[in-house]
């Protein structure tokens, strides 16, 4: 197997703090009416690794207090779904040890630690894992939960600092092997005209922010089995971006991005990645993230279905009022007849949002895809 098989999102995964807290804000923000909820014990979990280590005796030190023992940890998954089933997160509070979860969220805060849209049956996972470790992609952790095993793969070096969860099924039950030790339920209210986003289409592509475009789009391009991109270099200018903000201010800018997709939603909407290198004047990629934190997924682009700018601008207001969480980047693509708007939620929610303000074309059509700037097409290899 040659590429990593993408097919539907089942979910994202955010390393968080608190569970609870983000699973209250999450059905606050996405309508999500009940997380399953998991206790997973460093006892439950089966056959555990951390970038290829296994568990070990503590070593001999005369301590005070319970020590850990190297290689083994625990964690608390919080999963929900929104009311259609079209979005879904796996939120992971670290409890004990060191695993990926915690040293992610130890260095980069809370944030989207993994995605998962693979599913790969036992006797084809060997050669996926073996063609993996020629490209540079070890397993950074795996471990076995009721009738599954889960692999995280290692993006860090190769893509970006995020993982690719593949799971190897061991029956056609494993999704239900593992029942919710508790069910977590949210009383929330939101203000009028903000429904929208409950209903939410699904999530178009994760925003992949990098230091070198050309790179790290084609290891995506090896790693995934996608050869060709969308190649943009925006920038503010008219035909391009116009009315480019950063942090609420009018800013000159201009970033390089490489956009496929890869897979699918349950609704059917396709997602993929965006890849994106800023290039010149003060960006929320550059400053806010990738001088901070280095490469890694910067947004999520949720499809939010809402009317009319009434309604779009009613959930901005409230986003503000409920989460303190303001347009951070934001830009008209005229000639796309499109508007995006960043907002801030990392506090919020772990991550940044795109949404996108209703516009329509001149003719008052729907909105048509934009012809790129340029194709990149990797499969086309000059002659040696």
């Amino acid at each position: 197997m040659n590429k990593i098989p993408i097919d539907t999102l089942k979910y994202a995964t955010v390393v968080v703090r608190d569970a609870k807290e983000m699973a209250r804000n999450h059905s606050l923000f996405y309508g999500i009416e009940t997380w399953d909820v998991v206790n997973v014990t460093p006892e439950r979990l089966k056959n555990p690794t951390v970038h290829g280590r296994i568990p070990t005796s503590p070593p001999p030190y005369d301590l005070q207090g319970p020590v850990p023992v190297p290689g083994q940890y625990g964690f608390i998954t919080a999963t929900g779904k929104s009311p259609g089933g079209e979005i879904c997160f796996r939120l992971v509070q670290p409890t004990i040890g060191l695993s990926t979860f915690e040293e992610s969220l130890v260095t980069r805060g809370q944030s989207v630690h993994s995605i998962f849209a693979t599913i790969v049956s036992p006797s084809e996972f060997p050669a996926l894992k073996a063609w993996l470790a020629t490209e540079g992609v070890p397993v950074g952790q795996s471990y076995t939960l009721g009738s599954a095993d889960y692999y995280y793969f290692d993006m860090r070096a190769t893509l970006a600092n995020f993982y690719i969860q593949v799971v190897v099924p061991h029956s056609a039950d494993w999704e239900t092997s593992v029942a919710a030790d508790e069910v977590w339920k949210f009383d929330v209210e939101r203000p009028p005209m903000t429904d929208a986003v409950t209903r939410a289409t699904g999530i178009s592509h994760f925003g992949v922010v990098v230091d070198d475009l050309t790179t790290r789009l084609e290891r995506f391009a090896t790693l995934f089995g996608q050869p060709v991109w969308r190649g943009m270099h925006w920038h503010t200018a008219p035909g391009s971006l116009e009315d480019t903000t950063n942090n609420g201010r009018p800013v000159n800018h201009g970033y390089f991005t490489g956009r496929a997709d890869l897979g699918k939603n349950v609704s059917g909407l396709p997602f993929g990645f965006e890849v994106i290198q800023p290039t010149y004047g003060p960006s929320h990629y550059k400053e806010d993230f990738l001088q901070i934190l280095g490469p890694g997924i910067h947004h999520v682009d949720v499809r939010v279905p809402a009317k009319d700018r009434a309604e779009f601008d009613a959930i901005g207001d409230w986003l503000i009022d409920q989460f303190a969480a303001p347009t951070c980047m934001s830009g008209w693509l005229r000639n796309h007849a499109a508007q995006f708007h960043y907002k801030d939620l990392r506090q919020g929610l772990g991550y940044v949002v795109e949404i996108s303000a209703p516009v329509k074309t001149a003719d008052n059509g729907p909105r048509k895809g934009w012809q790129p700037d340029y194709w990149y097409d990797f499969s086309a290899a000059a002659p040696a």
